[in-house]
């Protein structure tokens, strides 16, 4: 799948199939949100990879919204610098990078 169509086609998935990811898959969509820019370079942010499945159930339940990660097969924690100014303009583009690269694996996301 071409980016544009990507963009054009890619869902925000709040309802998981029970299938496995391919296992390279949290590798790919995590090396993607490292790939992203940033304001001058900062890169503010850190990235957990929650493989366990009890434990995308713990952070559903913790959620104040985004509950339906509990289903999902993994997740990506994304913690930010609260020093940068742009910490959450540039963790949005990292985010929208992995949302876009697992999309573009047959992944849904969000």
């Amino acid at each position: 799948m071409d980016v544009f169509e990507a963009v054009r086609t890619v869902l925000a998935v709040r309802d998981y199939e029970d299938t496995p990811v391919p296992p390279d898959a949290p590798r790919r969509i995590l090396d993607a949100a490292h790939l992203t820019g940033s304001s001058q370079n900062g890169q503010p942010w850190h990235f957990i990879v929650v493989r366990e499945r009890a434990k995308p159930q713990r952070l559903g339940a913790l959620a104040q919204s985004g509950r339906y990660v509990s289903q999902a097969a993994f997740a990506v924690a994304v913690a930010v610098d609260a020093s940068s100014r742009y910490r959450l303009a540039d963790a949005g583009r990292a985010i929208q990078s992995m949302v876009l690269t697992a999309w573009s694996e047959g992944i849904g996301s969000n």
